[in-house]
């Protein structure tokens, strides 16, 4: 085949000028060997898509002609022209071994170029997240564009701009797992907002990590969830000054450093507070310099700093105490004046110029130095500032209350009463909550805790010193014996298997945590730093249960169904199919409003509405899979009467676990697992429903109230 010439070789004749030819663009075929390829163009691309279109182009030529631009020739790139738009194209040619290929040549500066790039990617079906940031950086950076141009020239947000450029900072490491799909957008944008190459290292390892008890990287939703607590860090919580721009000379201030979130909120959008610090290795640093320097001030002034065992022999939390903590919980102390409503913590009424002077330091294994109190020096300053009343004030005060009672005739609840109430059912709920997380993890731990579990478990146990017991009050049912005392225990545990010991080791130690008490209510940030708690959801996720969504399925469990409003059906259906018989029911019995969000909520979890005829009519709720939730309290299969079958009417009874595949003519196997069910008249047929319909809707019954199975998929036993 003869080598085709492109426009501006072709002619025998020196070519017009080229702003003259090429300002509006001059349509040709062009050699191949005559364009080079742009260095700002995208550099991705899947190469069996590649083949297929070299394929067709070997039979059909090329329809769409590429964009290309003249360019001057150099010694290392000969070529008059460079590829503006159509690489994938372009590059096909290439594999199909043509020689020339159809373009629109036109005269572009490099900022035109650029442009008529990035847009031309975005306008792909699946452009990938990382070429579209370094597209916006490359417009920036090289022709002066800023992130308002972009926002109005690709019709997008400041926000979106902002959080694709952001995907520029990830590290080589992640770029390349990003690139290969191996984390989503979402989770590389997390991981670019560490601003410290090697924490981004360490967590993008710590999500895509994999293991026997979590066999798939981390979620999105769980990344994040990590990434916030392993790599962001409350400013309001530092035991430094964040001001203090001299304590880490190289870091600076805190409230002007760019890894705050609050000096980059478009990048940290979903942070809610503007005090979090995303680099922890520098916050650690901070806090170390700031605790050396409280030890020196320390001896200097005669303040004692313990650790070790003397510092855990101070008891901090509870009335009577001798020490305090700053953030010690204003109902702690006596005689809380009516204007405080017995909450808030002393450090917040007292501030920095109201607290006595400490009376000793606390150094934990980490370094770190906290400041304690002589509980009777802050008693004094709470009733200075009046938080808290004077022995006679409180006094004189009670004394009126009761004359006023017996003026009344009555006794009227008093506002800490009220509040008490209150906290009791608070307590009431959490306790129901975190008796259900355990069992989620009791369930979990019986064939062997996984590594991180034991590791926190031990620790657990080498650090404390108190003395525990079995909660019996509370799971005594997981046990054989009728009551926890010490002989019951031990005779149970000398013939207990190993696991069985192991749960009761967990037991004697976690099972404290379980248990609420209404005045934890009053602090909830206080209540789940206790570290029992910590730990049982520490155990929890490692273990591979979500406490966030067992908390939702619990909520949603403790919440009457029909109080349930339309928009929690999907996730009840989701976290407790087993309940979607009785969410049915209900709906399509009292609630034919909320019947098209039934629909959506059970099409979105994979349920589909089925209808059949024979061999009796009925209809039920069916899954891919071959399950099927039965809406009724039973349903009656008339086989056929032929003489290799049964001749009686088979019940599948309220409570079975029924495949879809039941519903064909009764096979032997059938038969026999139908033998014990009882034999009587085949009932009438439910109402009929309309299965689903483009439209989404299904048709409540106008008459018999239907009657749900029980715990669907949890079949009962045939034994």
């Amino acid at each position: 085949m003869s080598k085709a010439k492109s426009p501006a070789r072709a002619a025998a004749a020196p070519p017009p000028p080229a702003a003259a030819l090429l300002d509006q663009g001059t349509y040709g075929v062009y050699d191949l060997s005559d364009i080079r390829k742009s260095p700002t163009n995208r550099k991705r691309f899947n190469e069996v898509a590649l083949q297929q279109l070299a394929a067709n182009i070997k039979e059909m030529g090329v329809v769409q002609p590429i964009l290309i631009r003249p360019v001057t020739p150099t010694t290392e790139q000969p070529e008059p022209y460079e590829l503006v738009a159509g690489e994938r194209r372009w590059r096909a040619s290439g594999i199909a071994e043509v020689a020339t290929i159809p373009a629109m040549c036109r005269t572009l500066s490099d900022k035109q170029a650029a442009e008529i790039q990035i847009l031309e990617n975005l306008q792909r079906e699946d452009p990938h997240p990382l070429e579209e940031a370094e597209g916006y950086e490359q417009l920036m950076m090289n022709h002066g564009y800023n992130a308002d141009q972009l926002a109005d020239k690709i019709k997008k947000s400041r926000a979106y701009i902002y959080g694709r450029l952001k995907l520029c900072a990830l590290t080589t490491e992640a770029r390349e797992k990003f690139l290969t799909d191996e984390i989503s957008a979402s989770t590389a944008l997390l991981v670019a907002r560490i601003p410290v190459p090697a924490l981004q290292v360490r967590a993008l390892a710590e999500i895509t990590a994999t293991s026997h008890y979590q066999p798939e990287p981390m979620s999105y939703r769980s990344a994040q969830k990590h990434i916030q607590q392993r790599y962001t860090l409350d400013l309001n919580n530092a035991n430094f000054d964040v001001d203090d721009a001299k304590l880490l000379a190289a870091a600076g201030s805190c409230a002007k450093c760019p890894k705050r979130s609050g000096n980059q909120p478009l990048i940290y959008e979903d942070i809610k507070s503007a005090d979090v610090c995303t680099d922890p290795d520098c916050f650690s640093e901070k806090r170390a310099a700031h605790c050396a320097q409280v030890i020196v001030i320390a001896n200097k002034t005669g303040v004692p700093v313990i650790d070790g065992e003397e510092a855990r022999k101070i008891v901090l939390h509870g009335r009577g105490t001798e020490f305090v903590y700053e953030n010690t919980s204003l109902f702690s102390f006596e005689r809380n004046a009516p204007s405080t409503g017995n909450a808030g913590k002393a450090g917040d009424y007292l501030g920095k110029e109201n607290m006595p002077k400490p009376a000793r330091y606390l150094k934990d294994s980490s370094g770190n130095v906290t400041p304690i109190y002589d509980r009777a020096a802050v008693q004094a300053a709470l009733e200075k500032v009046g938080a808290c009343e004077k022995v006679a004030e409180h006094a004189a005060r009670m004394a009126e209350i009761e004359r006023a009672d017996q003026a009344k005739g009555g006794t009227p609840p008093t506002a800490q009463q009220l509040m008490r109430e209150k906290y009791e059912k608070m307590a009431t709920r959490e306790t129901d909550f975190r008796i259900a997380l355990y069992r989620q993890l009791r369930q979990r731990g019986a064939n062997g805790f996984s590594l991180e579990s034991l590791r926190d478990f031990v620790k657990l146990m080498v650090r404390s010193n108190n003395d525990y017991a079995i909660p019996d009050d509370l799971i005594g049912d997981v046990y054989p014996f009728p009551d926890a005392t010490d002989d019951a225990v031990c005779t149970y545990i000398d013939q207990a298997s190993l696991p069985e010991v192991q749960l009761v080791l967990v037991d004697l130690v976690m099972g404290e945590c379980l248990g609420v008490d209404a005045m934890d209510m009053d602090d909830l940030e206080y209540a789940d730093q206790a570290p029992t708690w910590r730990v049982l959801t520490e155990m929890a996720r490692h273990e591979g249960i979500d406490t966030e969504q067992e908390r939702r399925k619990f909520e949603l469990g403790n919440t009457p169904i029909d109080e349930l409003p339309p928009e929690d059906f999907a996730d009840l259906i989701r976290l407790s199919p087993e309940r979607l018989a009785d969410l049915t029911a209900l709906v399509m019995a009292d609630q034919p409003h909320n019947v098209s969000a039934l629909q959506r909520a059970a099409n979105a979890n994979g349920y589909t509405w089925t209808q059949w005829q024979t061999p009796s009519p009925g209809s039920a709720w069916t899954k891919g899979d071959g399950s099927i939730v039965l809406l009724t309290e039973e349903i009656t299969v008339q086989p056929a009467a032929s003489a290799d079958q049964a001749a009686s009417v088979v019940t599948i009874e309220d409570g079975d676990y029924v495949d879809a595949g039941d519903f064909e003519q009764p096979a032997p196997e059938t038969a026999r697992r139908a033998s014990k069910a009882k034999t009587q008249k085949a009932k009438p047929a439910a109402p009929a429903l309309e299965p689903t319909t483009a439209t989404d809707t299904i048709t409540p019954p106008q008459t018999t109230k239907q009657v749900p199975v029980e715990a669907w998929p949890f079949p009962k036993s045939r034994n």
